[in-house]
Parts: C-alpha cells; sequence; structure tokens
C-alpha cells in the first residue's frame, strides 16, 4: 500500500488558501465595525460648484477643511475655526496639501487670516449647496472634508475631537499619494 503525499494538499491551501479566505469574509455574515468616531461619511458626497473652494494659484487642487455655519459667528465659531487651524498646522509638510474654508451665512466679517478662504453660503452657488445639507447642523456649524474636485465627503460636528479629525485627514492624504 502506497502512503499519499500532503505536500500536493499543503501548496494548494497555501496558494488557494488566501482566495478562499478572502472570498468568505467579503461575502460572508462578517462585516468590519466602522471606524469610531463623529464622522458621518456623505453618501453621495455633496459636489461644489467647480473651483468655488479651490483657491490656489498654482493650479494643483487642494483637500479642503471646511467650516460651514449660517448664522453669525460668536466666541464658539471662533473657537472652531482656531481649532480647524491648530489640526491644519499639525498636519505638517502635508498642510500645503489642504486649505482651510470658511462658509458663512453672509454676516460675518471678512477673516484677518490669509490663509483661510471664505465663500458665502446666502449667494448663488453657496445657496445651493446649503440647500443640500442639512440646516439645522448649519445653524451650530459643522466641520467637513473636501476631496480635490470639490465634493464634500466626510462631516464632523463642530466640537469634533481634533485628534479624530487629524487622525482622518492624514489616512485620506496618504490614501491620496502625492498628488
Amino acid at each position: 500500500m502506497q502512503r499519499k503525499s500532503v505536500v500536493p494538499w499543503l501548496v494548494g491551501a497555501v496558494c488557494i488558501g488566501p482566495f478562499v479566505l478572502a472570498l468568505l469574509l467579503f461575502y460572508g455574515p462578517w462585516q468590519p465595525s466602522p471606524l469610531p468616531g463623529s464622522r458621518e461619511l456623505l453618501v453621495p458626497p455633496v459636489a461644489t460648484p467647480a473651483g468655488w473652494l479651490a483657491d490656489t494659484a498654482d493650479g494643483v487642487q487642494p483637500w479642503s477643511l471646511v467650516y460651514a455655519r449660517t448664522t453669525a459667528c460668536d466666541e464658539r465659531c471662533v473657537q472652531d475655526l482656531e481649532r480647524l487651524r491648530q489640526v491644519h498646522a499639525a498636519l505638517g509638510r502635508d498642510a500645503d496639501r489642504v486649505q482651510r474654508v470658511y462658509l458663512d451665512g453672509g454676516d460675518a466679517p471678512r477673516s484677518a487670516d490669509p490663509a483661510l478662504v471664505q465663500r458665502r453660503l446666502d449667494d448663488g452657488p453657496g445657496a445651493a449647496v446649503a440647500r443640500v445639507l442639512d440646516a439645522a447642523q448649519l445653524r451650530l456649524g459643522r466641520v467637513y472634508i473636501a476631496d480635490p474636485r470639490g465634493n464634500l465627503v466626510a462631516s464632523y460636528p463642530s466640537d469634533v475631537d481634533q485628534k479624530e479629525l487629524l487622525r482622518d485627514l492624514k489616512r485620506l492624504l496618504a490614501g491620496a499619494g502625492a498628488g
């Protein structure tokens, strides 16, 4: 009687096993848990008018860290904008790939911060964007991340933890590569 070798079975398991495991994980009942935090992914992303968020001279479209608020900019608003400035500064060498944008309801004074791009939510292009977003959330202030094409892809409460926002921005920038 001849013994069968286990080697072909082991080779088959090593070569085909990962594909079978991937299929089971993808189509099986196990779904990865969402990342912890307060973010909401905007599905579908909210498109902004072409070039509305981008304000660059070199033609490279940056990611945007957007603060939107339809009510007057009070002390909380100023604090939120300062927190976003700190998150932007914490990006280090990637900070030049991200711009800060403040979408206001039209009653905000122009900021003295030259790096802050201001757009209005009560004019033509801004009103169209404001209609798509939740008006109640915009009254309180909301933080968004916009991709280089100007699509708002993620939304956060205005009091989002800075570490969470920084972590998400770094992941997005790493996934987008150097371009």
